[in-house]
């Protein structure tokens, strides 16, 4: 009994090693897209959705804030540290479910995007341009905003904790922007050797966390590639069916064995029980609680598949997945206008903990969902609007980037305009996350980071395409001749 399942019997012949995701890499791949790749899966796109809201609830009740006795406000982590908590952090914990979903998703567009002909590169820089524009109009506009308040006088202690928490969440798009990058290379390992790839992250997750646990050398903050990337592929392994044969007591036991080695490990002493101290850095133990709820997703998946089959479930599914990033990105910020709107009209902000406080938590979250859900459509409009400009700003024709494949768009697809986009996306979050957007310098290199993000990932045509483009109009200068994000200096120099 294993994770893996058979290839199909007609395997494709042997064939020199290519790159991952050229054209006769993807026609040979055992694993090769289908037409019902297209559509997305519901239930994942559920699990998806539930995780997320569980990240926005757990998110609203540890913002602690009352009313100081001179009227200001004072700022907290309400339920951190208590240990009436610790049991429900495991409830909470459901980053390694949004990381299987979400490796599951990215399996199939991938293989959508290589049956098409497209290749590695183009997928990664399609993935950071799609992560790369939300977060850098929230940072624009969320910047701003604390520069501006900060101008009107604002308390910079508070403006300064308000960059904080609206930072913090933005981990996981740093880790998502590397892990993303990484799919094409860990399908076509997946594809030949599942259980060598599933063995060798297993193995890099434990020798990260005995090295810094045990020997105490600094190398944790390594599992943020090693137990994110697991849980990616074990998303892959769901996504072929890796346990669709295995029977309910198998998967009991299956994810009943990770469990006692949890209490193993718990027990044996040197370890924390909270699952929000074993997020950061990941540990060992939040590997294993991962891999419970694979297993657990996986028996629960059929009762899953019956229970969203109805359309307005589908629908409902549907319209909360496509506005998932704009959720992460934004209900901090929106929580945070809450806090100052309760205290400006002079609302009691009871001490966290209180019986005032816990009596108040229901429609604390109830207004933190309204305020959600009014404005991630907005936000998501707003992204779309910008990736739209972006692509009218492209100089290649609207559907001609699959007729102009390979040569045509080779530097689109090129390895290193791909790694450069994805270091200039994690850069910056990482300003976003460990230095804030309170001060101007700051506020700029992150824009600065995310627009070169953005620029990298843009179609550009070279070869045959380019010399197309500068037959069509000799002698003017292409508006994209000094690149997407200066157009009027193209404009300029048309003149």
């Amino acid at each position: 009994m294993t994770l893996i399942s058979s290839p199909p019997a007609a395997a494709a012949p042997a064939a020199p090693a290519t790159e991952p995701g050229t054209r006769s890499d993807a026609a040979r791949a055992p694993y090769p897209a289908s037409a019902a790749e297209v559509h997305r899966d519901t239930t994942i796109d559920a699990v998806r959705a539930g995780a997320l809201f569980a990240v926005v609830v757990l998110h609203a009740l540890m913002v602690g804030v009352q009313t100081a006795p001179d009227g200001s406000i004072l700022t907290s982590v309400a339920l951190s540290g208590e240990p009436w908590f610790v049991p429900l952090t495991w409830a909470f914990q459901i980053m390694p479910l949004f990381f299987i979903a979400g490796g599951f998703a990215s399996l199939t567009q991938w293989r959508r995007l290589r049956s098409g002909g497209g290749t590695a590169s183009e997928y990664v820089l399609g993935r950071v341009r799609r992560l790369a524009v939300p977060a850098g109009v929230m940072t624009a506009v969320v910047g701003g905003a604390f520069l501006c308040a900060l101008g009107a006088d604002a308390e910079e202690r508070l403006v300064a904790e308000s960059a904080l928490r609206v930072g913090q969440p933005l981990w996981f798009l740093a880790v998502y922007f590397v892990v993303t990058a990484l799919v094409p290379a860990m399908a076509w390992a997946h594809e030949r050797r599942p259980g060598f790839l599933l063995a060798g992250l297993s193995a890099a997750v434990v020798a990260v966390d005995l090295t810094h646990t045990l020997c105490g050398v600094p190398v944790g903050f390594l599992n943020l590639l090693f137990v994110w990337a697991l849980m990616q592929q074990l998303g892959f392994v769901m996504r072929d069916g890796g346990c669709a044969r295995w029977s309910r007591p198998a998967l009991l036991a299956a994810a009943s064995a990770p469990l006692l080695l949890l209490v193993g490990l718990l027990t044996g002493g040197g370890r924390s029980a909270d699952m929000l101290v074993n997020l950061n850095p990941p540990t060992l133990v939040l590997a294993l609680w991962g891999l419970a709820q694979f297993f657990v997703l996986n028996l629960a998946r059929p009762a899953l598949d019956r229970l969203l089959r109805t359309s307005r479930l589908v629908r409902l599914v549907a319209r909360a997945n496509a506005c998932a990033m704009s959720v992460y990105l934004w209900h901090m910020p929106v929580t945070l206008v809450l806090v100052l709107l309760l205290w400006a009209v002079g609302a009691p902000l009871p001490p966290p903990h209180s019986a005032a406080w816990w009596a108040t938590r229901a429609p604390w979250l109830l207004a933190v969902a309204a305020g959600v859900c009014l404005v991630a459509p907005a936000a998501t409009a707003l992204d779309r609007r910008v990736t739209g400009m972006l692509r009218a700003w492209s100089p290649l024709p609207a559907g001609s980037a699959r007729q102009l494949r390979g040569s045509a768009v080779r530097s689109h697809g090129s390895v290193a305009r791909a790694v450069s986009s994805v270091l200039c996306g994690v850069a910056g979050t990482a300003i976003v996350l460990l230095v804030g957007v309170d001060a101007p310098i700051p506020y700029l290199a992150a824009l600065l980071a995310f627009a070169l993000a953005v620029t990298l990932s843009i179609p550009m045509p070279t070869g045959a395409a380019a010399r197309r483009g500068s037959r069509r109009a000799p002698g003017r200068v292409s508006r994209f001749s000094a690149g997407p994000l200066l157009p009027s200096a193209g404009r300029a120099l048309r003149r």
